[in-house]
């Protein structure tokens, strides 16, 4: 049995009646032709977004802060366009209900595809990733390298029925292993030097857990912790690091570039490879912002914040 199987006997029946629901609804969705799914829903859900104000505080703090040399209708016109992308991003995601290559295989156009599996032939290496776009593409890479085995680390939800219906479109080629980040270190070492190469993917752009180690990272024009998994990972097993670069060709298709940020061989600083990492990003998100996860609390952490927590849990020793 496996870890989809697994989690689904454990849903009680009302969460699996709900699942099946919603499974059902989105293969309705898949299904539509793509003139409707684009030129029907995507503009409902945006204006529905609008209408409410999803989240339109966060966007607007995170959009002043991180561009100050905007104007204001400057930034108001990136979060119209960025309540556009959140819907083609659940259109999209929807339409990856039992997904195929053959209906599916052009959501994801990589450059340089064979020059990459050659260069990491029987070699393990990591895919830093981020929310741009639409990041529920990304494992399509397994459809691309139908040799390796791609891990898609994820944060595992606290619904338990959109965890299944998310490990369910996560796993759409067997060579696709969802892993939540909290196993994934120790599925590695576990898995790793098996005959075939390991490719870890993992989004590195979410707020981490606040440590009193944790470093900070100028982007977007203000400090920022980032999650240094990859980058530890990297460094232990002498794993070379990807940045994916994204470009969006239509509503349903992306370009991906490969761009070496670490070898695995070279001598580098502490947080070196996160501040590479942090630096492609904000380029990438400087060039198409609309297309990254304004509504993302990102920078609820602070230097600030990081001192006041660690000297109280200081005193109370």
């Amino acid at each position: 049995m496996n870890k989809i199987e697994e989690h689904y006997n454990s849903l009680t029946w009302r969460q699996k009646l709900a699942f099946n629901i919603l499974w059902v609804l989105c293969c309705i969705v898949r299904f539509m032709p793509r003139w409707f799914r684009f030129g029907v829903i995507r503009p409902f859900l945006s204006w529905i977004f609008r209408l409410i104000g999803y989240r339109r505080d966060v966007i607007l703090r995170n959009l002043a802060n991180a561009f100050p040399e905007k104007s204001e209708l400057e930034r108001q016109n990136i979060m119209r366009r960025y309540y556009i992308t959140l819907a083609e991003v659940f259109v999209n995601t929807i339409s990856l209900v039992n997904a195929t290559p053959k209906r599916d295989g052009k959501a994801l156009i990589c450059s340089g595809a064979k020059e990459h599996i050659e260069k990491n032939k029987n070699r393990d290496w990591i895919a830093m990733a981020s929310h741009f776009g639409c990041w529920e593409f990304f494992p399509m890479w397994g459809w691309i390298d139908t040799d390796c085995e791609f891990l898609s680390v994820y944060h595992p939800l606290k619904n338990s029925v959109f965890e299944h219906f998310y490990l369910r479109i996560r796993s759409f080629a067997p060579n696709i292993v969802p892993v939540t980040m909290a196993e994934s270190l120790r599925y590695y070492i576990k898995n790793r030097n098996r005959g075939h190469n390991m490719v870890l993917g993992l989004i590195s752009d979410q707020s981490p857990v606040l440590r009193a180690d944790t470093e900070w990272i100028d982007f977007l024009n203000q400090p920022t912790a980032f999650i240094d998994g990859s980058e530890k990972l990297a460094l232990r097993f002498g794993i070379p690091v990807y940045f994916i670069d994204i470009e969006r060709r239509a509503a349903d298709s992306y370009h991906l570039n490969f761009i070496e940020i670490y070898d695995g061989e070279e001598s580098v600083a502490p947080n070196e490879i996160t501040r590479r990492y942090a630096e492609k990003l904000e380029s990438m998100i400087r060039k198409s912002p609309e297309l990254w996860l304004w509504s993302h609390k990102r920078w609820k952490h602070t230097s600030a914040k990081q001192a006041r927590l660690f000297k109280n849990k200081s005193n109370n020793k």
